[in-house]
This record gives structure tokens, sequence and C-alpha cells, in this order.
């Protein structure tokens, strides 16, 4: 859909150039003409060729600007379908990482595999979308869920990182920190006193 957004713009640009080239020539001979036949600016020759120039001169700018409102719509056309896959891959794409939270050897390549989607694009399409990578979003989806779990259940904590798919819970106390600045028994203690 890219390409095609290019070959219509090197298309706008090539009939620009046409027309200007068809205005430039019809002046030239238009010129000639005038400067072979007419000696008086007040001929009535002189006034049909200029007419006849100013003419021209509007359909070509007339031309140019039809074929470039109709480009510019294409444009539009394709960018709105390009966003909507885009949004569809992104949707898609969260269902997979909801429904496989809890497992811990969860990651990218299960996403590409199900998606049908090379890494280097679906990893570019995503950080684009949503400004993080892939792998850092996971994380945060798991820390979110973990917090949700830290104030509404009494699990322990080793429970809750192996719920949020972490194997190793001194890693998720060490993430969950990094993320929260407290540990998670400081959070839960902090959540249950605000509540």
């Amino acid at each position: 859909m890219i390409n095609q957004l290019a070959m219509k713009k090197n298309e706008l640009i090539t009939l620009g150039f046409k027309s200007l080239t068809l205005l430039l020539l019809s002046a030239t001979v238009i010129e000639s003409i005038y400067i072979i036949n007419v000696k008086d600016k007040e001929d009535y020759i002189y006034n049909i060729y200029l007419i006849v120039l100013q003419f021209l001169i509007l359909i070509s700018l007339v031309t140019y600007l039809y074929f470039y409102k109709k480009v510019k719509e294409e444009k539009a056309s394709i960018l709105e379908k390009v966003e909507k896959k885009e949004d569809e891959l992104i949707l898609k794409i969260d269902e997979i990482i909801q429904s496989k939270l809890t497992d811990s050897d969860f990651n990218v390549v299960e996403i590409e595999k199900e998606i049908g989607v090379s890494r280097p694009v679906l990893l570019n399409r995503f950080k684009k979308v949503k400004g993080t990578t892939l792998v850092n979003y996971i994380k945060k989806e798991r820390l979110k869920k973990a917090e949700v779990l830290l104030v509404t259940s009494s699990d322990n904590i080793s429970e809750i990182a192996y719920k949020v798919g972490f194997s190793d819970p001194k890693y998720f106390s060490k993430v969950f920190r990094q993320d929260k600045e407290l540990t998670p028994t400081e959070y839960r203690r902090q959540k249950q006193l605000d509540n």
C-alpha cells in the first residue's frame, strides 16, 4: 500500500511537470506567433493569443489540482487502511498476551507464530503503535496483574509471581521494585493502609 502511495506521488509530480511543460510550450508558441504576426498591442489577434494563453494556464492548473486532490484522497484512504490493519494486529497481540500471561514460558516467538508475521515486522509495528517494546509490554502487563492480585488476594508473593508468569519469585520482586519503587510486600501493605 505504501508503494502505491509512492507511485501516486510520482504520478502527481510527473503530471505537474507535464502540465508545466504544456504551459511553457504553449506560451512560447503563442509568443512566437505574436512576434511574427502582430505589430500593435491593440491588435485583435494579440488579444486572442492572450485569451488562449490564459485558457491553457487555467486548464493546466485545474488538471493539476484535480489530480493532486485525487492522490491526496487516495493517500488518506491507504493510510487509514494501514492504521486499521495495525490496530487489528495490536488487538490480536493483546488478546494473545492476556490469554498467556500466566505461562512463564510465554515469549515473543509464540506471538510471532500465532500472528504469522516475521519478528522484525511484528516488533516494529508494535513499537510504533504502543511506543514500547513487546518484551517490556508483556512485563508491564504481568506487573499490572500482580498489582491487582497483591491487593485482592491473600496469596503469598511467590504464588503471585507464578500466577503472573514469573518463574523466579526473586526476579519478580526485583522487577516489581524497579517499576513501583516498592517491594511487592510494601506495595500490599501500602494499599491495605490506603483502604
